[in-house]
């Protein structure tokens, strides 16, 4: 096996499109690694996952960098189990292996992957190799046939990895898929700096991330989201350390922005069930687990190759923490519904500051005495009439007297906690606790400032009904004969940060000019999701496609040539004549054409200087209008643009033949971006007339400077560079539901064997043999996440998180608790 994969991982680094001896050369290192640390793959193949995504600058779509790693993690992997002298199981030990009925499914299924792949070739004309293939072409199948058995191909790397570790094994592949959440988080971080701002949330410009293969639209960042949030939910419930759970607390604070700025509905769905799911495991777990200890407390622990749920601080007050967080995430829900559309998100802000400070106020205050409640009372007055001169006599004075007030109370907080000067005296709280007190108050005060100042009256008397509910509320915890909520600052911090996100979807939602549309046009949308599911359905048209698919990754080419006509997208090919290879560029048959519909093929460039000009060679049977650009532009949507545009002149007596066409580029220099955020500069040419065809060879682009910035422009090198995206128009690439896209290709059988995989695994983690392993809670929610995603998207036609998807869902079908088999050598 490990031969095999060494084979054909040389085989595509040999072929890769940039620098091929840097590539093989990366992948022989990569190998030398995994051969020296197998594990490590549980942390390396999910981190950088979302990252190796080239295509737009390779040019590659069958083949892509995720299968090279993969093929090098495993080659190293079983290279090392191959070595004399490797740890294995001992004889008649089991270690996480499939029980008969998971493995039956998974071999029906993968025949029913491979006989899938058969009828793609066929439908497609027959098999035909090819490094550059596109979606209509044969190479598409094997493109989505390989992420199914890339999956199973590491699975029994996991095997090996519990063999050898453990427990450790599940919290490093779960440190992988958080590092690779927080990875693509980061992409879209910098995708918005770049191109829209970072609190733009009415722009109509939704991320993508590095996940290339949105470029003719799809969920792929949705789906990678939904599907690793849970991981890192869980980190946060069971992390042991400090450190730890900060990292997985900051994972999901990048992650509930990407989150955001997806906006994407079947997200904002998603992610809380899946959220939801995992957290409800998590303490069904933990409590099975402490009754258990419970029952054997004078029994010596056994040590777990399948990794149960470890304790943590977090989990151990889960039981009695849950419900008082969840009510007060639900008040401040309601709360900011109540004041953003008066006070906007400075309101927002305020408000979360108040409730953030009210839950670490409550411990302090329970020791209140009789004097304690005066003096901070009359702190409170005098540090508020204080704040109402600073917002009176400074300009934004109200800003600068919540901050005041933020920063006077923590401190206090701070010193009654930690310095004995200020705290407990006899007979009274300690100055330090009153003052804190006192400090909220000022706060409140500066809270209904800041509204005033925002929003006017109207905004003074919604944020002041509100922050007179928040005294209540800290009122009561502080006399109330129980805590109302742990006084872990963990678990506090935790339900600080579930306000943050769920203020940060309202925000959007009720903010954002873009996210308010899409919420508006949800049932027109969906009763075109469904004509589109059922068109989708009538392309199957012989019982046999109804049966066993139409074959994989056949959905858009049946849909150029079955679908809706006036929905055709454009098309592209490459093409040969005796001595030449030149590419073809086919227009759609939209009914209109305008920026978004047209089919771009496009190559990632330098930017160019002013004035910039592209040469090239052409040749039509009918006059033809093209389209050529050069902008900053990450995948879908363009910023700063160079145009310039010609309609190719075909006489009678020149039909067929090469032309020489000189295109100017019109506008001005395009402007600098942050050396933090850089803009990509993508040159593109397409076609403007509908039906159009046109033949292109020998392009250049020549800047100011007279560089020449295109590789390959007489594609001697096949599409080696050149990328394409249909800006817009997507509902032709996509049949746009996760079951959909599976009946499609795999026919009611595969609908069938997927289905029982998807219910086999969920059963085995939420209520069977599985439930208390570490990693059940969040494949559990994981899977239901994406399921849920792919309600209204494909997902599984995007390989890379097919892989990802596949794998998770393997574990969910191998993954039991149970004694560690003993090693040997």
């Amino acid at each position: 096996m490990a031969l095999a994969c060494i084979g054909a991982g040389g085989l595509l680094a040999m072929h890769y499109p940039v620098v091929p001896v840097v590539a093989a050369v990366a992948f022989a290192l990569a190998v030398a690694v995994f051969l020296r640390w197998p594990d490590l793959w549980l942390l390396a193949v999910p981190t950088l996952l979302p990252l190796v995504g080239f295509a737009p600058w390779t040019g590659w779509i069958t083949f892509e960098e995720l299968d090279l790693l993969v093929l090098a993690a495993a080659a190293g992997g079983y290279a090392r189990a191959a070595l004399p002298g490797a740890p294995l199981p001992a004889r008649g030990q089991r270690v996480h292996l499939l029980s008969p009925g998971p493995l039956l499914l998974l071999l029906a299924f993968a025949l029913s992957t491979l006989v899938a792949m058969e009828r793609g070739f066929e439908d497609a004309g027959g098999f035909a190799f090819g490094w550059y293939q596109g979606y209509h072409e044969p190479m598409n199948s094997l493109r989505l046939a390989k992420s199914f058995f890339l999956a199973a191909l590491v699975v029994p790397l996991w095997w090996g990895a519990v063999a050898r570790r453990g427990e450790q094994a599940a919290t490093w592949l779960a440190t992988g898929l958080s590092l690779g959440l927080a990875a693509a988080s980061l992409t879209t971080v910098w995708e918005r700096l770049a191109f829209t701002g970072l609190f733009d949330f009415s722009s109509d410009y939704r991320t993508t991330g590095m996940f290339w293969e949105m470029h003719v639209g799809g969920a792929a960042l949705d789906g990678f989201l939904t599907l690793c949030v849970p991981f890192a939910v869980r980190e946060v419930f069971f992390a042991r350390s400090t450190r730890r759970w900060a990292a997985a607390v900051a994972c999901l604070a990048l992650a509930g922005y990407a989150c955001l700025t997806t906006f994407s509905r079947g997200v904002y769905l998603a992610v809380p069930i899946a959220v939801a799911v995992t957290l409800a495991c998590c303490m069904l777990s933990a409590r099975r687990q402490a009754a258990s200890s419970a029952r054997s407390a004078h029994s010596p622990p056994a040590t777990t190759a399948g990794a149960p749920l470890p304790a943590a601080p977090v989990a151990t007050s889960g039981g009695s923490g849950l419900l008082p967080g969840a009510l007060l995430v639900a008040s401040f829900t309601a709360a900011i519904w109540w004041v953003f559309p008066s006070s906007g998100y400075r309101g927002l802000l305020a408000l979360l500051g108040a409730l953030g400070l009210a839950l670490p106020l409550a411990r302090p205050m329970r020791g209140y005495k009789a004097v304690d409640w005066v003096m901070a009372v009359i702190g409170g007055a005098v540090l508020g009439a204080g704040a109402a001169a600073i917002a009176s006599l400074v300009d934004k004075g109200a800003y600068f007297a919540y901050a005041l007030s933020a920063a006077f109370c923590v401190c206090m907080l701070f010193l009654e906690h930690h310095s004995a000067a200020f705290g407990q005296r006899r007979g009274s709280a300690g100055l330090a606790a009153q003052l804190a007190f006192s400090g909220y108050l000022a706060l409140l005060v500066s809270a209904v400032l800041v509204a005033n100042h925002w929003g006017g009256p109207g905004a003074l008397n919604a944020m002041l009904l509100v922050v007179l509910a928040f005294l209540l509320l800290v009122l009561w915890a502080g006399a109330a004969p129980k805590p109302p909520w742990p006084a872990s600052y963990r678990w506090q911090a935790t339900a600080l940060a579930a306000m943050l996100m769920v203020g940060g979807t309202l925000g959007v939602m009720a903010g954002g000019a873009y996210m308010s549309e899409r919420f508006s046009t949800s049932e027109t949308d969906l009763d075109g999701r469904i004509d589109h599911w059922r068109r989708g359905w009538w392309m199957l048209s012989t019982p046999a496609d109804q049966a066993l698919g139409k074959g994989l990754g056949r959905f858009p080419a049946s849909y150029f040539f079955a679908g809706v006509s006036e929905e055709h997208p454009g098309d592209y090919r490459l093409k040969s004549e005796p001595g030449n290879t030149y590419l073809t560029i086919g227009g759609g048959k939209q009914r209109y054409m305008g920026w978004g519909e047209m089919l771009r093929i496009s190559q990632r460039i330098a930017p160019p200087t002013v004035p910039a000009k592209v040469s090239f060679m052409a040749r039509a049977a009918q006059p033809v209008y093209l389209h050529l650009e050069v902008c900053q532009k990450h995948l879908l949507y363009n910023a700063d643009c160079l145009l310039g545009s010609t309609t190719l002149d075909v006489k009678p007596d020149s039909k067929g033949q090469w032309q020489q066409v000189n295109v100017p580029l019109q506008g001005k220099e395009l402007s600098a971006s942050a050396w933090y955020a850089p803009r990509l500069t993508v040159f593109s040419i397409a076609t403007g007339t509908a039906e159009g065809v046109v033949d292109i060879d020998r392009i250049t682009l020549t800047d100011g400077q007279g560089r020449s910035l295109l590789d390959n422009g007489d594609f001697s090198q096949g599409l080696q560079r050149w990328f394409f995206s249909s800006d817009r128009n997507h509902m032709p690439w996509h049949i746009k539901s996760l079951l959909m896209n599976v009946l499609f290709d795999q026919g009611l059988v595969g609908l069938a064997l997927f289905g029982l995989l998807g219910i086999t695994a969920l059963w085995r983690v939420v209520l069977g043999s599985a439930k208390d392993h570490a990693l059940a809670p969040a494949i559990a929610g994981g899977l239901i996440g994406f399921v849920v995603v792919g309600l209204f998207d494909s997902l599984v036609d995007v390989p890379r998180l097919a892989f990802l998807f596949y794998l998770v869902l393997m574990l969910g079908l191998s993954v039991r608790p149970g004694k560690a088999p003993p090693l040997r050598r």
